[in-house]
């Protein structure tokens, strides 16, 4: 039996289901009343501005309870230690501050733990007993200290840690997790190199690795209206070509390792382009150095890469033109140089992915290259040849006849004897012509007169 009271929400009898979710009412849920009143209760699904006060510890005695979804509400107060004594729960989505407490490393069935966009501060505790674990959400909080090592959680598909204080560098232990498919630890203060063997990950190196979407709940459906019965489907709001993006039902479809706003250095691991399946790949505003992998095209998948703002030198690869579907890349603010590989769809982005690259040119950048630019005397032409050149010969050309015309001319006007012989040559040349242009035409004179005759 469901009833209200002065605008409070309460419940008689059995109820092992609670989902307001699509309600049209706003009542107040007094979670003290609902904890102690319904031990069998399997789920809680309260959103916004329905819930108020704190978590009541008596909550820890709904054994039963299975999914518990008190985010964005009214809620204050910190995450009780009884929750630890929810041992069917398996997700887990709350708005609270305060430190994430130890026990919620010994939930033995958890599957997915949303926890992001909080006040949750300190470190982040031990998950290795949580070997059910799929997804973990802790981002945009003020947790500090290292990244937690991870052992054991063959099933981890989402670790999204972005937006803390987490300081360190990357374990080698986030290498086992070979089911990982979202790496998110952007917006932090994490150092060191780039791990090499996060190339092991074989749900970011398989393209054959299964995909689908990432829910929950066959053990625990709940009604989303009188005749429907649905599952519990993973959120999380991830960068996607640089732009804050939602993904649910869509999620388990990405790939992507985002490290991006850290200050982490060394060189980008060649090895890294292993990672085939990988979608995006984002590792700008670091202080990466070194050259870009010159086999990169072979990460034919990649849709997105953002390498901008750190220490990248060389040349871009010429295997750029192999991520026929790169629909977003930048790799603005480095020191690369040479020319963009042309014949290539890198021309078809916005000079803005190039900017800030004092040695780089050619399009779709307004200045050209050394071989592009214009000589004094000539230009080149597609075909290979060279202007220059031809104007030289025609430059040899005027000059040897300046120097045949005047090696005969100078030798006729300095010598009078050789002038004197070179035009009496010439009149014996025209008085013989001459002649024998006359004899020639008698002859056909005479010869024409004879056949008239006849």
């Amino acid at each position: 039996m469901v009833s209200f009271m002065e605008g409070r929400f309460y419940l008689r009898g059995t109820v092992t289901k609670l989902n307001l979710l699509f309600s049209y009412f706003t009542p107040v849920v007094d979670l003290n009343y609902l904890a102690d009143s319904m031990p069998t209760m399997r789920l809680y699904n309260i959103p916004a501005a329905l819930g108020e006060g704190e978590i009541p510890k008596c909550i820890g005695s709904l054994a039963q309870l299975v999914d518990l979804k008190l985010a964005r509400n009214a809620l204050v107060g910190s995450i009780p230690h009884t929750l630890a004594n929810l041992s069917n729960l398996q997700n887990l989505d709350l708005s609270l501050s305060g430190v994430i407490p130890k026990s919620i490393g010994t939930l033995p069935q958890i599957e997915s733990l949303h926890l992001n966009n909080n006040n949750f501060s300190g470190e982040i505790p031990s998950l290795n007993l949580c070997r059910s674990l799929r997804f973990i959400d802790f981002g945009d909080n003020i947790l500090e200290g290292t990244l937690p090592t991870l052992l054991d959680l063959d099933d981890l598909i989402v670790l999204h840690l972005q937006g803390n204080k987490i300081q360190g560098s990357i374990p080698t232990s986030l290498c086992n997790l070979l089911s990982l498919q979202v790496l998110d630890l952007s917006s932090n203060n994490i150092i060191g190199k780039i791990p090499q063997c996060l190339s092991d990950i074989s749900a970011l190196s398989d393209v054959n690795s299964q995909r689908g979407t990432i829910f929950y709940g066959t053990s625990a459906p709940f009604i989303f209206h009188d005749s429907g019965i649905g599952f519990f489907v993973d959120e999380t709001i991830l960068t996607w070509k640089g732009y804050k993006m939602e993904f649910g039902v869509n999620l388990g479809f990405i790939t992507t390792i985002d490290l991006s706003d850290n200050h982490l250095t060394g060189e980008i691991p060649q090895i890294l382009t292993t990672l085939v399946a990988l979608v995006s790949l984002n590792l700008s505003g670091n202080n990466l150095t070194g050259f870009i992998p010159n086999n990169i095209g072979d990460m034919q998948r990649l849709e997105s890469v953002d390498l901008s703002r750190n220490h990248l030198y060389g040349k871009i690869p010429q295997s750029f033109s192999n991520l026929i579907i790169l629909g977003t890349m930048n790799l603005s603010f480095n020191n690369l140089s040479g020319e963009i590989p042309i014949s290539t769809h890198l021309q078809t982005f916005d000079a803005s992915s190039y900017v800030g690259n004092i040695g780089l040119c050619g399009p779709p950048l307004t200045n050209q290259c050394p071989a592009d630019v214009i000589p004094p005397f000539g230009r080149v032409h597609k075909n290979g040849t060279n202007e220059l050149k031809t104007f030289g010969f025609y430059v040899s050309l005027g000059f040897g006849f300046c120097v045949g015309f005047w090696s005969v001319c100078g030798t006729l006007i300095i010598k009078s004897s050789w002038r004197h012989a070179y035009f009496r040559f010439f009149n014996n040349i025209n008085a013989w012509i001459f002649v024998t242009v006359v004899v020639f035409t008698a002859k056909l004179k005479r010869r024409f007169e004879i056949q008239t005759k006849r």
